[in-house]
Parts: structure tokens; sequence; C-alpha cells
């Protein structure tokens, strides 16, 4: 007979290890489930950066300690060891799609001044943070099984098991869904039935040498639109961590059959009003990734199964978010074992705590917001955005981004009153259709996993 563990943990992400290393530090028997052979290995595009520092967020208020080498949450009274590199950052700026006006979040050069006093917040290596969870998990007795690919999940009276592409079998009291925002374990649940989905979001990145943004030391934010739609286009260049004078370069959207992504991005490098960034910059690594948009699990618990990190959420939870929900999930597993309790009433600190602080704290819909905005075209968000050049507060909380520039815009109301009717009442119109459905054009040609 196989052994049954405490719990079982599919994904070996933020959330995952997070989970792995407290419930084996609490004396767990743990079985670490995680597709990839090497587990630290980041190998989607993506920038790690710590969400956030300037405000609480998941209500949380996360800092990087860089003296004790700790990312620290003082509201949830842990913290992490991380041992890598980080870049300071100081502001936010997003560029009007001609790239003749920036509006700036954060003024920069003031921030700068202050150095890790005053940063906005710092991007650091996800890999070294991985690696250190990893090494922990591993220290407190975790099993860890990589190059293991999970494909079912079923409950047998007091017993989950988790099966594999592999032919094997992993069974536990409990089960933690870590296996982030295209969960498998979640849609085996029949979890995403119940959710409504928006869209898949797809990307291109590449860390690149010699880039030359005006504020290197920033979030650099232009909107572009792809050539034959009038779909908008996020664009992203920050600094990495990784390397000296590296940079990553990201565009990436809502999916659509008509729009190659790496395409879009090379051509922003080479051809439109940000080349200039580029002049002589060369490209070191590239990935890519997908993503699906959902509205949140109903409920981060389904037959003695927790979801935690980005399973549950709508897009991501950042890794900080996905850490708290990792060691909130073990903990509670915990209590519910001492308790002799191996079910969802065991749990239920957990899902109160999740409920108050992802869909309690913040509606994912206002999220939904920042890939609407854009749908209003060029010609438009030119002349809405070089109307903001009073410096704004700045922000790293997306939901927050596209309020502190929607408010500047609607103090100028007057202005596009007399300048810009038209606009007045495109604005009127889409302040009447909700947001979801204003996104079924995106989920028309996305990828749901049901």
């Amino acid at each position: 007979m196989a052994q049954v563990y405490d719990v079982v943990i599919v994904g070996g992400g933020p959330a995952g290890l997070m989970a792995a290393k407290v419930a084996g530090e609490n004396g767990l028997s743990v079985a670490l489930l995680e597709r990839k052979e090497s587990i630290a290995a980041i190998q989607r595009s993506c920038q790690t950066m710590v969400a956030i520092e300037d405000e609480y967020y998941f209500g949380e208020r996360m800092y990087l300690d860089e003296k004790q080498h700790r990312i620290v949450f003082p509201v949830n009274n842990f913290s992490v060891r991380y041992d890598g590199p980080h870049k300071n950052f100081y502001a936010w700026h997003v560029y009007t799609p001609d790239g003749k006006h920036c509006v700036k979040m954060g003024d920069y050069e003031a921030k700068k001044s202050g150095g890790s006093k005053t940063r906005l917040s710092a991007f650091y290596s996800k890999q070294h943070l991985l690696q250190g969870l990893l090494d922990d998990a591993l220290a407190s007795g975790v099993q860890v099984f990589p190059g293991t690919n999970v494909i079912g999940h079923k409950r047998v009276g007091e017993t989950n098991t988790v099966l594999t592409a592999e032919g094997k079998t992993y069974r536990g009291t409990f089960t933690i869904a870590a296996d982030g925002i295209n969960s498998r374990l979640v849609k085996l649940l029949g979890l995403n039935r119940e959710r409504s989905f928006f869209g898949t979001i797809v990307g291109v990145g590449y860390y690149m040498k010699g880039v030359r943004p005006p504020y290197p030391e920033s979030i650099n934010y232009p909107i572009l639109y792809h050539n034959g739609l009038p779909y908008p286009i996020m664009m992203w260049v920050g600094l990495s961590p990784y390397g000296e004078d590296e940079s990553w370069v990201y565009a990436g959207g809502c999916s659509h059959p008509e729009i190659n992504y790496k395409e879009v991005l090379d051509r922003a490098i080479q051809d439109s009003p940000f080349s200039y960034w580029f002049k002589n910059a060369v490209i070191v690594r590239r990935h890519a990734h997908v993503a699906n948009i959902w509205s949140p699990v109903p409920t981060p618990f389904l037959d003695n199964v927790l979801i935690t990190g980005d399973a549950g959420w709508t897009v991501e939870a950042e890794c900080t978010g996905s850490m708290m929900t990792g060691r909130r999930a073990a903990n509670a597993i915990t209590e519910a074992l001492r308790d002799g309790r191996p079910n969802r009433d065991g749990v239920k600190n957990y899902i109160d705590w999740w409920q108050k602080n992802f869909p309690g704290f913040m509606d994912y819909r206002e999220f939904l917001t920042l890939m609407t905005s854009g749908l209003a075209g060029e010609d438009i968000a030119n002349y809405l955005y070089k109307l903001v050049t009073e410096t704004l507060p700045c922000s790293l909380n997306p939901y927050n981004l596209i309020k502190n520039i929607n408010g500047s815009i609607m103090g100028k109301i007057a202005t596009i009153q007399k300048e810009r009717p038209d606009i007045i009442t495109m604005m009127q119109t889409v302040a009447t259709i909700p947001v979801e459905k204003q996104m079924k054009p995106f989920a028309l040609t996305g990828f749901p996993n049901y």
C-alpha cells in the first residue's frame, strides 16, 4: 500500500514551495509534485518584483530587507530568506502611442536621490527565491518529485489520490493545488465551470543588454496598438536583476489569430516611436508565456483540496501573494490534523482568510479595466493621455494604476467636452456596458481550459 502523506502538493512555484516548506517545518509528511525537472529554473517570460512595497496589497505590505536578505511580511508576521540579486526602481511611466508624451507616476528624480529608502520597489530573481524555498523544504524532510505531470485527482473515502502521466499515484489526507494560473488540478475538480472566462493573455519577453529608455530605473510602459486591429498591446521595459546593464522587454496582450506578439515586439524594437531606446541593444535570452483570465474560484476548497496562489485567482497573485496563500494553507492543514478535523471545518480559517484578503480585498473586475481601457483606439489614447501633465501618485497596485490616470483625465472633462465632444459620447456609452461584456471579444479568441 502506497504511503498516505498528510498533504500532497501539486506545483513547485512560490505557493507550492512555501506550503511544502511550512508543512515540513510543522512536522507533516509532505510530497511535492512538480512538472519541471529543474524546479527553480524560470522557463516562461516573467519579471519578478516585490509586489508591493508602496501600499497594502492582498492585505499585506511586504518589503525587501537587503541587510537581512529577507522578504518581510509584517502583517502576516513572517519573512522569507532571499539571497539573490535585486535592482531598485523609482517610478512608473506610461507613454502615448506616438511616443510624444509621458505620463509620470512618481517623482523619479526625487525618489532616486533617496536610494533604497525612497524606491518604489525592487526587481528580484525568482530563480533565487524558488531555490531558497526548495532548499528549506528539502531540509525539513519534504519528499520532492520533479518531472511529475499530474493528470488526475480523485477522493475515495477520507483519502485523496493524485494520478500522474508517469503512471504513479500519490495519496494524501489533503491536497494543495499550487499549479499556477492554468491549473490542471482546478480544472480536474470542475471548478472552472463555475468561473467566468475573460480571455487568454499571451506574450513574448526578451532579456536584453544596452537598452536605453529615458528613465532606466523605472517601469517604462509604452502604449501600442496592432497595425490591423484595434487591440491594445502591453509593452514593458524594466531592469533585469540577473545581469549588469540588462533589461527585460516584453510585449503581450489578449490572444488573437492575427496577432503574433514576437513580430509585435520586434517591430516595436526596430520601427516604432520607441526604437531609439534599442539602438545598440542585443537580445540575451527569449521567453514566452500563456495565461488565462478568470473570475476567482467561488471558494478555495473542494474535496480536501486547498487552492493557493494563481490557481484560484484572476490572473496573478504575484509571488508575494502566492507565498502568503501557501503558508496559510500549510498552517491550516497542520491545525486541522492536530484538532482531528481533516475536513472543510478544520481549514475554515484558511477559506475565510482567502475570501477576506483576495476577492474581499479587491474587485477582480477592476483588473479587467486594464485590458479594456485601450479599446477606444490609438487616436483617443494619444489625446486623453496627453491631458495628464501633472506628476501622479505612483502605485504598483494594478487596480489603482488606471484609477489614478482616469482621475486626472476626468478632472479635464470641460476641456474634453470643448475639444473632443465625440470622446465624451464614447465615454458615456462605455460607462453603461458591464466590463464583462466589454471583455467578450477577448474571450472569443481565448483558449479556456474548462
